[in-house]
């Protein structure tokens, strides 16, 4: 008998019941007056409660830009990674030890947001969500308040005064096993009002996307071929990059391991990734996936236009890593970076 293995490479994940619940609010408003940008310092509120005994170790939380930021018309858009959120503090109650702090749970302190691409306000928590009440359905709660920047520019002048954006931004809690735990949808109101000060030198623009149809990835053993010579998918103009600058993409993933949801495992080096582009002055470095950051292309600025990535996942073949594996379904994310050369 041929078993099945599917290895998924997730952006998302899916509605499954969970301990804990998830809500947030937000105070949406926030008012640009100056070329430095500016802060709303309560711009986010999750809340993660729950009742009884449990332990979720692994956790993660992510924010997804839905939607170009754009005014209500359609006539202006703000470009994403203009907005950013940042952990202001953490509260609640727990048995016996008190809720973790920022840098328990090992928060960035700085995420900026990509359009259609999910980044990770908690990559993966260094603490587990734990409750051992004494009382039968003791009370859990874990408040996590998040800040929301807008980059100051000289970009902001090329807007007319008092309009007003919109963001919509997608909060999702995971488990360790990227079952989802609850989803939110929010919409942050940024206006531009009258600017003071001087236009400064705009810092480098970068943005780097992925074609709805590359988000989540996957590759399948479905015959003996498929051990024998390795499996492989190709998903075309999937990476999408626009710089005015030089620029350098690297990839790593949130997880050591893939994944199932039955607690079996696969080495995360086990699946390899290449990029392919037709544009000149691009370069691009095969990889195997790795926990660590690598660097997979860098590419001159774009000029304006838009850069295509083909993105390519395989395998080697006759690897005893899968030949040995249990039939099941593995996954694990990855996370693209863009930064200047």
């Amino acid at each position: 008998m041929i078993k099945t293995l599917s290895l998924v490479l997730l952006l998302a994940g899916q509605f499954l019941y969970s301990q804990i619940s998830y809500y947030s609010w937000i105070n949406s408003y926030l008012q640009i007056n100056s070329y430095d940008g500016n802060t709303n310092p309560d711009a986010y509120t999750a809340m993660l409660s729950g009742n009884g005994n449990f332990n979720v170790p692994f956790w993660r939380l992510s924010a997804k830009l839905k939607q170009p930021i754009m005014t209500n018309d359609g006539l202006y858009t703000m470009p994403g990674n203009k907005v950013s959120l940042h952990p202001v503090s953490s509260s609640g109650q727990a048995y016996p030890n008190p809720v973790p702090t920022i840098s328990q749970i090992g928060m960035p302190l700085n995420v900026v947001l990509q359009q259609g691409q999910e980044v990770f306000l908690v990559p993966k928590s260094n603490a587990s969500l734990y409750n051992q009440p004494s009382q039968q359905n003791g009370y859990y709660s874990l408040q996590l308040k998040f800040s929301l920047s807008v980059i100051g520019g000289a970009y902001l002048g090329s807007y007319p005064s008092w309009i007003k954006f919109y963001a919509p931004v997608e909060f999702t809690l995971y488990d360790q096993y990227n079952n989802v735990i609850g989803r939110m949808d929010h919409n942050f109101e940024l206006q531009i009002g009258t600017l003071s000060g001087v236009p400064p030198i705009d810092a480098p623009e970068l943005s780097l996307t992925f074609a709805p149809s590359a988000q989540n990835a996957l590759l399948e053993f479905k015959n003996i071929d498929d051990y024998t010579n390795g499996v492989s998918v190709t998903y075309n103009n999937a990476l999408i990059v626009k710089s005015n600058t030089n620029y350098q993409i690297k990839l790593k993933s949130l997880q050591s391991q893939f994944t199932s949801s039955y607690g079996n495992t696969i080495p995360i080096d086990a699946v390899k990734m290449s990029l392919s582009s037709a544009v000149a002055n691009t370069s691009v470095f095969p990889i195997s996936l790795s926990a660590v950051s690598q660097l997979v292309a860098k590419g001159n600025a774009t000029q304006g236009n838009t850069v295509y990535y083909d993105v390519k996942y395989s395998t080697i073949h006759n690897d005893e890593i899968f030949i040995n594996a249990k039939s099941d379904d593995y996954s694990a994310t990855l996370q693209y970076e863009i930064t200047p050369q």
